[in-house]
C-alpha cells in the first residue's frame, strides 16, 4: 500500500478516489483526468518493522527421537527498508491524460541469526519488485472517466537456510553408517542458497465517477502478474556428508520457481463535509489464494523444494478523517485500518514472512509550501497480533512458538505541479 506518503496519513483510505497526488496512476488511474497540465509526485517511506520469535517446543520429528532444536530465538528478523516511489501525470488534451509510475508493490526481507532454532526452514529471506507502470485515462463525461495501464514488472529474489545433514544421512542411510561419521541430528550443518529474477507482464484499469464537487467515487484493479523466476542454487556441505552429493543432490545448479503475485480490487469513497472536514473509505479485496505453494525446480537430481503456504484470501477495509486550516495551507488527517492476513493457521506460517492480522492507526499533513509545490508526511503504526507458529521443516523439524510484532512507518513525499 505504500504509495503515496499523502494517503499514508488517512491509511490509504482515500486511495481510489484520490485527486491529490500522482499515486492515482498506480491506484486509480481514472482519476488522472482530474489533473490540469503536468504534476510530478517523488516519495520515499522508511518501514521499521519489529518481529521476534519465542520458542515453545521446537524440536525434531519424533521418529528421530523429538529432542528439542537447539540454538537462539532469531534475535528481531526484519531490517528497516526504504521504499521510494515517482509518478508522473501530464493533460494531453481536455479528455485524455497520461500517467506513468514507478514504484514497488510487492517485497519483503528478514534475517535471523544463523544458528537460530528456525535455521532449517529460514535465515535470509529478500523478495524485490520493481514496477514500471505507463497509463492514460479518458475523460467520458464531465463526471465520469475511465484509465488503464500496462505493467512491467521486474522480481529478484534471495532465500538461504541451513541443511541438517545429520538427518538427512540417518532418512537415506540409517543410525549405523551415520553414527559412526558424526553426521546426527543438529550435529552437521549445511547451508542452501537459492538466488533468482524475472520479469513479468499484468495491466490495470479503474473508473472514478464524481457524483457532485464533494462527493467521489472510485473502484480499480489490478492484475495477477505471472513471475517465472530462473537463477542459481548453491549449496555448503560439511566434509563428512560429501557422500551424500554422489547422487547429484546438493550440489551447485540452476533452480527454478514459478509464483503468481494476487491481483486485487479495491472501492472507495469520499466526501467533503464542508470547507474544514473530509471523511473517505475504502475496502481492498486481494486474490492470495492464488499462492498455494512455492515450488523450486533443480537442474540436478535434487528434489524439488516444496514450501505449502495454502493462502487464503484477504480483505482491508480503512477509514479516514481530513482537517483543513482556514486558508488551506494546511490539511490535517488521521485514518484507522483493519487488514486481513493470508495465513490460514500456525501450520502454514512460514518463518520466511510470520504475517498476522494488523491494524493501523495513522497521522499525517500536508503543507503548501508554494502555490503550485505541496508537502507531505505520514506516520503509520500497525498493531499486530502475536501469531502463533506450528510449522513443519524439510528435514522433520518442528518450529514451535509465538511471534511478537509491529511495524513502523515514515512518508515524506513533494508534489510540484507545472
Amino acid at each position: 500500500m505504500e504509495q503515496s506518503a499523502k494517503e499514508l496519513g488517512q491509511a490509504f483510505s482515500g486511495a481510489p478516489t484520490n485527486t491529490g497526488d500522482g499515486s492515482m496512476v498506480f491506484f486509480n488511474p481514472g482519476a488522472m483526468s482530474q489533473v490540469r497540465g503536468r504534476l510530478l509526485s517523488i516519495s520515499g517511506y522508511l518501514i521499521a518493522p519489529s518481529a521476534t520469535f519465542q520458542n515453545s517446543s521446537s524440536h525434531l520429528s519424533p521418529l528421530l527421537g523429538g529432542a528439542p532444536l537447539k540454538g537462539s530465538n532469531g534475535g528481531d528478523s526484519p531490517n528497516p527498508v526504504f521504499i521510494p516511489n515517482f509518478y508522473y501525470v501530464q493533460e494531453l488534451t481536455n479528455r485524455v491524460t497520461f500517467g506513468l509510475g514507478v514504484n514497488t508493490p510487492f517485497g519483503m526481507r528478514n534475517s535471523y541469526h544463523s544458528d537460530w532454532k528456525g535455521r532449517y526452514q529460514a535465515i535470509d529471506s529478500e523478495i524485490m519488485t520493481l514496477n514500471f507502470n505507463p497509463s492514460l485515462s479518458l475523460r467520458v463525461t464531465e463526471k465520469f472517466s475511465f484509465g488503464a495501464g500496462f505493467n512491467v514488472q521486474y522480481l529478484q529474489s534471495k532465500l538461504t537456510n541451513a541443511i541438517d545433514f545429520g538427518t538427512v544421512c540417518l532418512q537415506a542411510l540409517g543410525p549405523t553408517s551415520c553414527a559412526s561419521q558424526g553426521l546426527l541430528p543438529q550435529a552437521a550443518d549445511g547451508h542452501a542458497s537459492l538466488k533468482g529474477d524475472s520479469v513479468g507482464f499484468g495491466y490495470n484499469f479503474g473508473a472514478f465517477y464524481a457524483l457532485t464537487q464533494d462527493t467521489h467515487f472510485g473502484v480499480s484493479y489490478r492484475s495477477r502478474i505471472a513471475h517465472d523466476v530462473q537463477g542459481n542454487a548453491n549449496f555448503s556441505v560439511p566434509g563428512n556428508a560429501i557422500a551424500l552429493t554422489q547422487g547429484n543432490s546438493f550440489v551447485d545448479s540452476n533452480a527454478r520457481t514459478s509464483v503468481t503475485l494476487p491481483d486485487n480490487v479495491l472501492f472507495g469513497f469520499s466526501h467533503r463535509l464542508n470547507p474544514r472536514w473530509a471523511f473517505s473509505a475504502d475496502a481492498l479485496w486481494t486474490h492470495w489464494s492464488l499462492i498455494r505453494e512455492l515450488r523450486t525446480n533443480f537442474s540436478s537430481a535434487q528434489p524439488d523444494d516444496v514450501q505449502n503456504l495454502k493462502w487464503k484470501d484477504a480483505w482491508r477495509y480503512a477509514l479516514g478523517i481530513n482537517y483543513f486550516s482556514e486558508t488551506n495551507k494546511w490539511i490535517l488527517r488521521t485514518g484507522f485500518a483493519y487488514d486481513q492476513t493470508p495465513v490460514p493457521d500456525p501450520q502454514h506460517r512460514s518463518p520466511r514472512i510470520p504475517d498476522s492480522g494488523r491494524y493501523w492507526l495513522t497521522a499525517g499533513f500536508t503543507y503548501a509550501l508554494l502555490k503550485n509545490i505541496n508537502i507531505h508526511g505520514a506516520y503509520a503504526h500497525l498493531f499486530m497480533d502475536d501469531p502463533f507458529i506450528n510449522r513443519r521443516g524439510p528435514t522433520a523439524d518442528f518450529l514451535v512458538g509465538q511471534y511478537s510484532e509491529q511495524i513502523n512507518i515514515g512518508g515524506l513525499q513533494m508534489d510540484w505541479r507545472f
